[in-house]
């Protein structure tokens, strides 16, 4: 008997397998290694690939109510454990990257962030225009980028490190859910180790995502979120969704789908985590905003000047001549930047692309899942239809940075505990399917 007999049909859960290593290897040490334009293609087919194939294995399955055994504890305190030999591995690797890149030195972000949290300690106008590096422009970080590093400030902690700390509570998250799923214990203890890999490899190839930014925090919300669909609790959804929202607005056209499957699901739970989620980003967003409700805004208007700059940003030493940011591997930016046209364009021309496309992977997921919703649960499709949907938002996204797309990489590790044996005890046949 294999020590992983992962499927009844081996080639099936293997393939997938197969499509969560190719997604990995593309966005970390293979990343460019077909070029900057075909690298980003075969990166974002796996990842849809990776969706579809697990969309057609999981038809007529559904997930059964997780009742905690005895193993639970024990499993979730050696996953934690293994968790918190992260910083064994990486903790060096980012300590070096921070001597390298003193705050302030490459990027305005943690900068900016810090103007945020001292202005709120000092009970000034949080969102009022901001002055750095001798230029004068809106503040556009929503309440979650910049309240939970109140806490770092308070205890003289770097806000790079807190933010890993926040990647590393994120997945706990994960472990929290794998240790529920009653896996065999070979196929528990390689999920179980994952998201170390993941990390290290991440540290290893996109040390600025560590060094000059704090996306290991807006990850650690991406983890909570993908945990929420597992969950029965309405506050664990809301609170998933109301931390992305208020972090990042990349999930704003998902949220819809999402909450038509939460509605189909359990209609008192669904409006129970909307009422919730409107709560949360009410009381900690709009306080913020009283002063002048529309300076947030206007300040994403300032986003196509902030484009054309990062258009402009020639990488003279790189293989392919072109903007450093758009010709890093993981976005389909290139393609666009060499049509014809004027910058401005060109760009625009993306941002129509990417809205239509995000909007349209939103509206055929619904229509998939309604034409088969007999016969597929609707926790599943909101897990695989996010996937894709960060999947196309980030793939088409007018400037590529690789912090941004590492969130759409960790959800895939929430998509893996869904690789597995048909006969899991997590999963049951549909009554009617």
């Amino acid at each position: 008997m294999p020590l992983f007999n992962f499927s009844a049909r081996t080639p099936w859960a293997w393939l997938l397998w197969l499509l969560f290593v190719l997604e990995v290897l593309f966005f970390t040490f293979w990343r460019k290694s077909l070029g900057p334009y075909w690298s980003p293609v075969l990166l974002y087919s796996v990842e849809l690939l990776l969706c579809l194939g697990l969309a057609y294995r999981l038809r007529g399955l559904q997930l059964r109510r997780l009742v905690p055994t005895r193993n639970v504890r024990y499993r979730f305190l050696v996953g934690a454990a293994l968790l918190a030999t992260s910083p064994l591995l990486t903790a060096s690797i980012i300590r070096k990257a921070l001597v390298r890149a003193p705050i302030g030195t490459f990027s305005d972000i943690v900068p900016a962030l810090q103007v945020y949290v001292q202005r709120f300690l000092q009970h000034e106008t949080v969102y009022k225009p901001l002055t750095m590096f001798g230029y004068t422009f809106l503040p556009n970080y929503p309440s979650m980028q910049w309240l939970p590093f109140v806490g770092a400030d308070l205890a003289g902690i770097d806000y790079r490190w807190w933010a890993y700390g926040g990647l590393l509570l994120g997945l706990l998250t994960y472990e929290w859910l794998l240790a529920r799923l009653e896996l065999p214990w070979a196929e528990w203890l390689l999920k179980a180790a994952l998201p170390v890999l993941l990390v290290h490899f991440n540290v290893i190839i996109d040390k600025p995502m560590y060094s000059l930014t704090v996306e290991g925090l807006i990850v650690g919300f991406y983890c909570l979120l993908a945990a929420g669909i597992f969950s029965n609790s309405a506050w664990i959804k809301a609170a998933g969704l109301a931390l992305c929202l208020l972090s990042r607005y990349s999930l704003a056209l998902w949220v819809p789908l999402y909450g038509l499957l939460l509605l189909y699901e359990n209609p008192r739970r669904g409006w129970l985590t909307a009422g919730l989620t409107v709560v949360g980003v009410v009381a900690l967003f709009v306080p913020f905003l009283l002063h002048d409700p529309t300076i947030f805004f206007r300040a994403q208007l300032e986003n196509l000047d902030v484009a054309k700059s990062a258009w402009q940003q020639i990488d003279t030493t790189a293989p392919w001549l072109g903007p450093i940011h758009l010709f890093n591997g993981v976005g389909l930016a290139p393609w666009f930047y060499d049509l014809s046209g004027t910058l401005e364009d060109r760009i625009i021309r993306l941002q129509l692309v990417h809205f239509a496309l995000c909007t349209g992977i939103v509206v055929l997921a619904g229509g998939l899942f309604w034409y088969h919703r007999r016969h597929f649960d609707p926790r599943l499709a909101a897990l695989l239809s996010l996937k894709a949907y960060l999947a196309t938002f980030y793939a088409f996204l007018i400037v590529p940075y690789t912090y941004l797309a590492s969130v759409s990489l960790f959800t895939s590790l929430f998509v893996l505990l869904l690789i597995t044996r048909k006969q899991a005890s997590f999963l049951g046949p549909i009554a009617d399917g």
